[in-house]
């Protein structure tokens, strides 16, 4: 196995993503990296994969040339929709995944997770960064539901529906993520992303879905961390998500996003017993942060 050089966190963002992997003996995939990968390639034994190759991605950022420049070599191209094992070669192949803010644009996400889940070995790590819509543009868009990710699953989508850009180019709203910590804003006052238009910027592009099967990036996925347990407790209950939750940490004050890491089992679990460990799991990050959450409320004078 070929040797890099000394990799170590270089921010505490950087070891949350890296929670259990050690990148110089592991080997692991980054989905989505672009031109920020929290493996680079020269510290890690890391392959990348994205739902287009190194040269579409060029072309699409072409009017970022310093974005363009940092964008890391696609090693497998993969929608998030179908078997990954089938794209890199073989199943039971990394000890790790990582994925920062790929999941909202992932228009299959129960596929997405199931395709991850067959190429790691048993007991691999997969390591999420998902923004929180509450300090985010997607501030004004209503949290996702069980029933969108249960036909998205069905339905195979390997794009971003009509429903899901619709709902994503009319409800994100303008402005910059963090900011809501900075003041009193009241989010319904906030101008939409794509102005006044937005209702027919969607329109046109539904148009352009329904007719030429087009890519229009979005955010498919809206979550809280309390809305996302919600969700996986849902699909773990419909024995539609495989893996162990083993650590949520929910929003920091002043930042827009919160970590989650899943495992794969170890065990020769029956599913029922898998799902009890789910279950398990998961009600208890959620009463964690359901009074983390109180507590804040009541240090800002709101009990």
């Amino acid at each position: 196995m070929e040797t890099k050089n000394v990799w170590s966190p270089v921010s505490e963002r950087n070891r949350r993503l890296t929670f259990g992997v050690d990148p110089a003996i592991h080997m692991g995939v980054e989905i989505g990296a672009l031109n920020n990968p929290i493996i680079a390639p020269e510290f890690g034994i890391c392959e990348y994969v994205d739902y287009t190759d190194a040269g579409n991605l060029r072309k699409q950022h072409a009017a970022l040339p310093d974005r363009v420049a940092g964008i890391v070599d696609v090693h497998h191209v993969w929608s998030g929709n179908g078997s990954l094992a089938d794209i890199v070669g073989s199943g039971n192949r990394y000890d790790f995944a990582i994925a920062s803010h790929v999941i909202e644009h992932v228009p299959n996400t129960l596929g997405w997770f199931r395709g991850i889940h067959e190429v790691l070995r048993a007991g691999g790590t997969f390591n999420l960064a998902i923004p929180d819509k509450r300090y985010t543009f997607d501030v004004n868009c209503p949290v996702s539901t069980i029933g969108q990710l249960i036909e998205a699953d069905l339905l195979g989508y390997s794009k971003p529906s009509i429903r899901q850009m619709v709902d994503h180019c009319v409800h994100i709203a303008k402005i910059e993520p963090g900011d809501i910590w900075k003041s009193q804003i009241d989010p319904k006052g906030l101008a939409p992303y794509n102005g006044e238009f937005a209702l027919w910027i969607a329109e046109t592009q539904a148009k352009q879905i329904a007719q030429e099967g087009q890519y229009f990036d979005s955010h498919c996925w809206i979550y809280t961390p309390l809305s996302f347990l919600d969700l996986i407790r849902q699909a773990a209950m419909l024995e539609r998500f495989d893996f162990e939750i083993i650590n949520v940490l929910s929003t920091d004050p002043d930042e827009f996003e919160f970590f989650v890491s899943l495992r794969k089992s170890t065990d020769s679990l029956s599913r029922e017993a898998l799902k009890m460990r789910q279950v398990a799991a998961i009600d208890g990050f959620k009463k964690r942060i359901e009074h983390q959450q109180y507590r804040a409320s009541l240090a800002a004078g709101h009990g």
